[in-house]
């Protein structure tokens, strides 16, 4: 049994209630069956055809940061029906686009376990980000594309630990109330939190495998998250204003991609052979 509240995706009040107490909010079924085969017939296809630009990271995770940039197919994700209206009440006065991108355990890595950390940027912006009315700067969104158990890899926070600065910081502060908490459930299942969290990757048994959906959010008026993240085109140009506008906030990288035209050029500089 999960050690955690699960909730339907249209129980809106009670998530935000939750995760404004605790910084994070589980929900079920959150993708349909159709959308995860969708998703994962495509990480299979293009890891096949493009290997050398999903990695593997030092503990076997196999990523691509920049997939967006080449597949319009997946524009649908990136700001996900389902879940949307809750970020974009998260992220008041309302999200950005920051990062969008898969992170695939495959069998004979699953034992492979993180350290506790909260994320932040990886750069040193003009001005520093500010916490919304939820109490986070930035949100993650990760969907489980695979089933996820007490024998595989699995994401695990530590509810309310936004405001620490240590994980011990954290322990003293909460004394009693201090939990880590593994997020389990099928695929379809996503936890939203905000990257202040302490969070980190839980090692299973060493023959499972993991696959998840990663999409991240800045907010208005914050600076982006990474410095690298490409935003193509079609979305940071796009017809519709409010796309356009969730698209704008651009990295530096964004900025010189545009100025190169977008071309195919810089693409293969900057990412080809450069897994993020």
């Amino acid at each position: 049994m999960a050690d955690h509240p699960i909730f339907a995706p249209d129980q809106t009040g009670a998530i935000l209630d939750f995760f404004r107490d605790q910084g994070y909010a589980v929900l079920s079924d959150a993708m349909p069956t159709e959308a995860i085969a969708f998703l994962n017939d495509f990480v299979d296809r293009s890891q096949a055809a493009i290997p050398g630009e999903w990695g593997p990271d030092r503990r076997g995770c196999l990523s691509h940061g920049q997939i967006l940039v080449n597949h319009p197919e997946l524009d649908p994700y990136v700001r996900y029906d389902a879940t949307w209206p809750l970020i974009d009440a998260i992220m008041a006065p309302g999200a950005r686009f920051a990062q969008y991108d898969f992170r695939d355990i495959p069998p004979g890595q699953g034992d492979q376990a993180m350290n506790f950390h909260q994320d932040g940027l990886n750069y040193k912006p003009s001005q520093p980000p500010t916490a919304g009315p939820f109490g986070c700067k930035y949100l993650c969104a990760i969907y489980h594309l695979s089933d996820v158990d007490e024998s595989t890899p699995r994401f695990c926070v530590v509810p309310a630990s936004g405001p620490d600065a240590s994980l011990d910081e954290a322990k003293e502060r909460l004394g009693d109330a201090y939990r880590e908490v593994p997020i389990l459930g099928p695929a379809g299942t996503v936890v939203l939190y905000g990257i202040e969290l302490f969070h980190t990757r839980l090692g299973g048994e060493r023959a499972k495998a993991r696959r998840t959906q990663h999409n991240y959010f800045s907010s208005v008026g914050n600076p982006p998250l990474t410095s690298w993240v490409l935003i193509p085109q079609r979305l940071s140009a796009h017809s519709d204003p409010a796309l356009r506008a969730y698209f704008s906030a651009w990295p530096e990288s964004t900025q010189a991609f545009a100025a190169a035209g977008y071309s195919h050029a810089f693409y293969d500089e900057h990412v080809v052979g450069k897994p993020t």
